[in-house]
């Protein structure tokens, strides 16, 4: 039997991997140049290729998605992923949470992944845009297999290939496509943050509806820029923000920039600090506790005469808010992932389309985004694995 894999990065490597694996003859198809270019940009250049503290509660999704990445989980879990990557050679450690190859290079990952591939004798077709897929007929770009696995990937990452023409065929196949955003993106704010810029902190970020009512928060390393927040925790709740500002709602950010305290005991420290430190000059008690640029955007909008600023100054810390920007909505050239794609209705458990059969959709194309860490990596190995496997088991079992 021969089974088409349309994209050549994570999830459709390895989908022709287990599908070759399960005795298929593989016909990969790829639009650049070069199989697996994303690959090398992963993890800043060292592919965080799994995580340990997988769970539902690392995903996002337009749909209701708890089911279904429950199951996912449940039979491609952190050991499954490692054992993939085991068979392929690959020596990985454990940073953290997060799984690495020792090496420290992506390049070692993609080179590993592309020897199993040649091993398996898979045909890889470069430089061949996907211009037409007939889901009935099971047929790419005229020619026909006996099954097709789409792994074409987003539209963000373009310099790595992605290009999103992956939706424009999944809607001409009559297919539910939800609405596509930038994840894992910087926070575009109304407000200018330029006196800040370059300082990092530890913060908690809490993003709003209209509503004030809470949505999800993060916790980690701020990097203010001119524009907005970045750093993990500003990227990990980006994918929900565009959702919001996407429905054409409004969304706001609440900074909390001491989070080790709650905002008693917060009040109490800076009271104490005030009165051993702060006296001569106020700004003195939040020497040691922030960077300078961050102690003056702090401390300049008070009036430290009055009794009450060390309250205010409280307030400020753990409650700055902030009106995001629809801008970030534009911004895929800085995203690493997208939100939104095929919707979850229109696959089943492995990835197979309800609508016809023989035909699976894997990878970023699937309405799934996870936060840093691997998570995403993580969701493309395993659905495109069992993507192939199901392809190649199922037509040897007819």
């Amino acid at each position: 039997m021969r089974i088409a894999v349309c994209g050549a990065g994570a999830s459709g490597i390895a989908a022709a991997i287990s599908a070759a694996r399960a005795g298929a003859l593989v016909v990969l198809f790829e639009h650049t140049d070069s199989p697996g270019r994303k690959i090398l940009i992963t993890g800043n250049g060292k592919c965080n290729f799994t995580n340990h503290e997988i769970n539902t509660s690392k995903y996002h999704s337009t749909d209701d998605h708890e089911s279904f990445m429950s199951g996912f989980l449940s039979r491609w879990g952190c050991r499954e992923c490692l054992d993939l990557f085991d068979s392929i050679g690959v020596v990985y450690r454990q940073k953290r949470d997060g799984y690495y190859p020792r090496s420290d290079t992506a390049e070692s990952v993609r080179r590993a992944l592309l020897n199993e591939l040649a091993r398996l004798k898979v045909e890889i077709r470069l430089n061949t845009d996907i211009r037409d897929i007939d889901p009935v007929k099971k047929r790419v770009n005229g020619e026909n297999f006996d099954a097709v696995i789409i792994a074409m990937g987003s539209m963000v990452s373009g310099r790595a290939g992605s290009d999103g023409s992956g939706y424009g065929i999944l809607r001409r196949m009559g297919l539910k496509v939800n609405k596509v955003y930038p994840a894992l993106t910087p926070l575009t704010l109304k407000e200018d943050l330029s006196s800040i810029t370059g300082v990092r902190c530890e913060a908690k970020l809490t993003l709003l509806d209209e509503e004030g009512c809470t949505v999800e928060s993060s916790r980690g390393e701020l990097q203010p820029f001119e524009k907005g927040f970045s750093g993990i925790l500003a990227m990990d709740i980006s994918g929900e923000c565009c959702r919001i500002l996407g429905s054409g709602r409004r969304a706001y950010v609440r900074a909390d920039l001491y989070p080790e305290m709650d905002g008693e005991e917060l009040l109490t420290f800076l009271k104490d600090r005030a009165e051993r430190f702060g006296r001569q000059e106020p700004k003195d008690a939040l020497v040691g506790m922030f960077p300078k640029k961050l102690i003056n955007y702090l401390i300049h909008p008070l009036d430290t005469r009055e009794a009450d600023y060390v309250e205010a100054l409280a307030l400020r810390i753990k409650g700055l808010e902030y009106e995001l920007s629809d801008e970030m909505l534009k911004d895929v050239k800085r995203a690493q992932t997208a939100a939104g794609g095929l919707s979850l209705d229109e696959i089943d458990d492995d990835l197979a389309l309800k609508k016809y059969k023989d035909i699976y959709v894997v990878g970023e194309l699937v309405d799934i985004d996870g936060v840093c860490g691997g998570y995403n990596l993580h969701f493309a190995w395993g659905s495109g694995y069992m993507a192939g496997r199901r392809a190649a088991k199922k037509e040897r079992e007819r």
